[in-house]
């Protein structure tokens, strides 16, 4: 388990606490998810090799390495063009890698992040990564699934033709073409906010419920971190688990 904690003030207005942990689960015998922060840029990042594919800790971690380098050389602008634009170089350095690689052929990742511009967070994912809000004892989930199951809600025209059998499959993710459509949005800032970002190896065996439960009964991230992880590998733990908490004071 892999564990950072840092303070950093962010434009002389906020103080951010944060947590990051990663854990291999008890079914995996290695860590295909990776995650990035850096407070000196107010960013966040959550990544996690898709399962069944090739290579997923490779793209996981080119994904991540991709995005922080793109976001430290990229001044703020106010908007969520650096976060987005830094998740689509990403997907294209996954999938040319798959390209030319045979080792990596077909592999891909999901991802999501955080930016934090003056007094706004701006958000982007692409997968099943998850990004939470817990705000005045309510957790609130910012990001929507990818899945093919939420493609038979919004399209249930398409159930007839795709079949149901793999609903939780993902239908957008980080590397498997040469585009991809990053779903993003901003919202203001709150003293007393805390942002959770997580693979679903925590979420497919945690409940929100649970999950909004643990954040209400811990006072300090490293409690509602570790405590996170042990109920997914208390509920099987077939995933690897990675959680990364800020906290703006």
């Amino acid at each position: 388990m892999t564990t950072d904690f840092r303070f950093r003030e962010v434009l002389a207005r906020h103080r951010l606490e944060c947590v990051a942990l990663t854990d291999v689960g008890v079914a995996r015998d290695h860590n295909e998810d990776a995650f990035w922060v850096d407070e000196d840029f107010g960013a966040f990042v959550v990544c996690d090799g898709m399962g069944g594919h090739a290579a997923g800790d490779v793209a996981s971690h080119i994904a991540t390495k991709v995005i922080a380098s793109t976001i430290v050389r990229t001044p703020s602008s106010g908007k969520t063009e650096p976060l987005r634009r830094a998740m689509e170089r990403a997907n294209e350095a996954v999938f040319t890698r798959s390209q030319i690689d045979p080792a990596c052929k077909g592999m891909g990742t999901t991802g999501v992040g955080l930016r934090l511009e003056d007094d706004v967070f701006h958000i982007c994912h692409c997968g099943d990564s998850r990004a939470y809000l817990f705000r005045q004892q309510q957790l609130t989930q910012l990001t929507r699934d990818h899945s093919l199951h939420n493609l038979y809600q919004e399209r249930p025209d398409l159930r007839g033709t795709m079949g149901e059998a793999q609903s939780n499959m993902i239908v957008r993710a980080l590397g498997l073409s040469l585009t991809c459509d990053v779903e993003h949005r901003s919202m203001p800032v709150d003293v007393g906010d805390i942002y959770l970002l997580c693979s679903d190896g925590l979420t497919d065996l945690v409940g929100d419920d649970h999950i909004a439960n643990v954040m209400r009964r811990n006072r300090h991230l490293g409690d509602m971190g570790g405590r996170l992880v042990d109920m997914a590998n208390d509920a099987g733990g077939r995933d690897n688990i990675t959680v990364v908490l800020i906290a703006v004071r």
